[in-house]
């Protein structure tokens, strides 16, 4: 008995000499040599709370009778450890937050210890099942022994470093109070240099000038800015910047107005800039309704953030379960939403997942032997959505919770916010499309909303000059339809606008008569009563754009219709390129795809026919390919991996025609189809 105690405390004087080395600062502990109190220090401990031992003083701290040791936590030793005295905390831990479980961890007699190393002022605190050692606190360390238990290393990886955002995420996850921080918004309040201008400049290129105006707008509220300076700062170079060149035109009134307009609605919601965590961007939404026709992913999406879960958490199909229940989200919907047929977006992952091993009850399952493995989703970031749905960032209209309780609700929610916040002058084909039903479902959203539509009417006197600009009724055209614009007389009669009725007002006389085109309607909400009507003067140029655009002049559809046509034939047949088809089999699988513990495969996914010759697609991993290949046979199954290269060319090709460089975009689009 004696050699052994000798050997443990040779292996304790060496252990706590390379912890002090390490930059940790070791305590030795009575351990056996005083059973009544086993785990207090043999040492005045406090003055290792600001400076680590020195040789001389671990040679004499660690006597012979001592058998334990100890490492002071805290800043001294920049050392956390969230020590867990209950096995099942520290699994449900390692479920949820599977990137901070990957440290080094010690096995005591209850439970386990995670180190993680930061240099962040962390008090120590206590939670549901063990307690977070930093400031002012010890821990027991390996090789100690205590009784007949000895502690040992079951994880032996470098600590994990954690950032003070990291440190505020698992303070939030035990549910203690997170480090003291300012406010999002609190260094740009405290600027006094805050230059509205050149972020309004900075800004506007990438996120269009709208947008850009709002988002300044939001934030010089937030800063404490006086709505009139914001106006005097922004509206006159709001005016002042062009607009994307596919944009309508525009008058130096009309985008005053805008300006005034989206600088009210800046300072008027006062749930922007969200307070917490970000809401779903707008960007985000409509995308999502656009290109799945369901609101089950956004509405999810705007759960999490309502429910308050923090990006990149890791939760599991049982707790989404019941936090749709909680906002009348069923669970079939939830499983669409998390592993069927909407939870891929162009061959990805909308919400990304990995498999978490459950740990059993001795430890860690090194053998893989107790429970089977789970799979766990994680929260997903702004950051990351916009990268999977290849979306930029715009601004986060607000919901509240009774707006996810229904589809129905939440398509009035995304289109009530979009009119309020804008005032936007559009159609009604383009309102439709945002959130993605046709223009009979946004007529009874806007009557139902009290939504205010004025249409917009454009006037130009009927001259000679005028008339050259008036198409020709071409044998295919109907006799007394003009869409779009039309002839009014002084009466208020109303005549189709063929060149040739033109000329026969002016040969009468009729020098009142003008030419009339229908705009776009502005749509308005909570503001006050706008006229039904709203005339504008248009030049003659401006009108003859209209009609080339329309395709009035030419009765062939128009420039933007013959490119849009063309871009549509393009996108069909670059469809098939953009993914190239490999066929699998058995003794294939393992050398195309990669391991089942690969978080999510990015390049590409697997799909099979049906009885009934509908495509079925899976996630493209390893064990998912095994069971379709049982099911749809051998050689039956494909892996769709994506053409980076024609992806970009033809997604280049689709800004350009939206530009109105047509030579460019046709061009590109021919090299894809080569």
């Amino acid at each position: 008995m004696r050699k052994t105690d000798n050997s443990l405390q040779k292996q304790l004087r060496k252990r706590a000499k390379n912890l002090a080395q390490a930059g940790y600062s070791p305590i030795p502990v009575h351990g056996n040599s005083s059973p009544a109190e086993p785990k207090k220090p043999a040492v005045n401990w406090r003055i290792y709370q600001n400076r680590i031992a020195s040789a001389a003083e671990i040679k004499r701290g660690f006597k012979e009778k001592v058998t334990a040791l100890g490492i002071v936590c805290g800043r001294v030793s920049k050392l956390m450890v969230i020590d867990f005295d209950d096995v099942l905390r520290y699994q449900r831990f390692c479920r949820h937050l599977p990137q901070y479980s990957e440290t080094y961890t010690v096995k005591t007699k209850r439970g386990f210890h995670l180190y993680f190393r930061t240099g962040e002022k962390v008090p120590s605190h206590q939670f549901d099942g063990g307690d977070i050692k930093a400031e002012r606190s010890y821990i027991i360390a390996p090789p100690s022994r205590i009784g007949t238990f000895v502690y040992r290393c079951v994880k032996d990886v470098i600590e994990c470093e954690l950032t003070k955002t990291d440190v505020n995420q698992l303070l939030k996850y035990f549910h203690v109070n997170a480090l003291t921080h300012a406010p999002a918004g609190k260094r740009i309040r405290e600027t006094k240099d805050l230059n509205l201008k050149r972020l309004y400049r900075r800004l506007a290129p990438r996120i269009g000038r709208n947008n850009a105006l709002y988002r300044v707008a939001a934030i010089a509220r937030e800063s404490g800015i006086a709505k009139a300076d914001t106006e005097n700062q922004l509206i006159k170079l709001h005016a002042e910047t062009p607009s994307h060149p596919g944009h309508r035109y525009e008058t130096a009134s009309e985008r005053w107005q805008e300006g005034l307009r989206t600088i009210e609605s800046a300072y008027g919601n006062s749930g922007l800039p969200n307070k917490g965590r970000d809401g779903l961007p707008n960007s985000v939404r409509e995308r999502l309704l656009k290109a799945q026709r369901s609101t089950i992913v956004a509405r999810l999406l705007d759960i999490f953030a309502l429910a308050g879960w923090e990006t990149d958490a890791y939760f599991t199909l049982k707790e989404a379960v019941n936090l749709g229940k909680e906002f009348s989200l069923n669970r079939k919907s939830i499983l669409q939403a998390l592993t069927g047929d909407l939870s891929i977006y162009d061959g990805r992952h909308i919400i990304s997942r990995r498999y978490v091993e459950y740990l059993d009850i001795k430890g860690l399952n090194s053998r893989k032997r107790g429970r089977p493995v789970e799979l766990a989703f994680q929260v997903p970031s702004i950051a990351r959505l916009m990268s999977v749905l290849n979306v930029g960032r715009s601004p986060s209209d607000r919901l509240r919770i009774e707006d996810v309780r229904s589809a129905k609700l939440y398509r009035m929610a995304v289109h009530r916010e979009y009119i309020h916040r804008l005032s936007p002058r559009s159609s009604l084909s383009i309102l439709a499309g945002r959130v993605g039903v046709n223009e009979r479902t946004i007529r009874r959203y806007n009557r139902a909303l009290g939504v205010t539509l004025t249409a917009c009417v454009g006037r130009l006197k009927l001259t000679r000059e005028a008339l050259a600009s008036l198409p020709k009724r071409g044998w295919r055209a109907g006799k007394n339809t003009t869409s779009g614009f039309w002839l009014e007389t002084a009466d208020g009669s109303r005549l189709p606008a063929w060149r040739h009725v033109g000329a026969r007002l002016l040969r009468a006389g009729d020098g009142s008569a003008n030419i009339c085109v229908r705009h776009a309607s502005v749509f308005s909400l909570g503001v006050e009563l706008r006229p039904a009507f709203q005339f504008e003067n248009v030049s003659v140029r401006q009108f003859a754009r209209l009609l080339v655009l329309r395709g009035e002049a030419a009765n062939d559809g128009g420039l933007i219709g013959r490119l849009g046509n063309a871009l549509d034939a393009a996108r069909g047949r670059a469809a098939a390129l953009r993914y190239e088809r490999v066929q699998l089999f058995f003794d294939s699988v393992e050398r195309r795809i990669a391991d089942d513990k690969v978080a999510e495969t990015i390049s590409g996914y697997l799909f099979a026919r049906d009885d009934s010759g509908a495509e079925v697609r899976r996630p493209a991993r390893r064990g998912i390919a095994y069971r379709m290949l049982k099911e749809y046979g051998n050689g039956n199954v494909y892996l769709a991996l994506r053409s980076s290269y024609k992806d970009v060319v033809v997604s280049l090709a689709r800004h350009a025609l939206q530009a109105g460089d047509a030579e460019q975009g046709l061009d590109l689009l021919a090299r894809t189809l080569a």
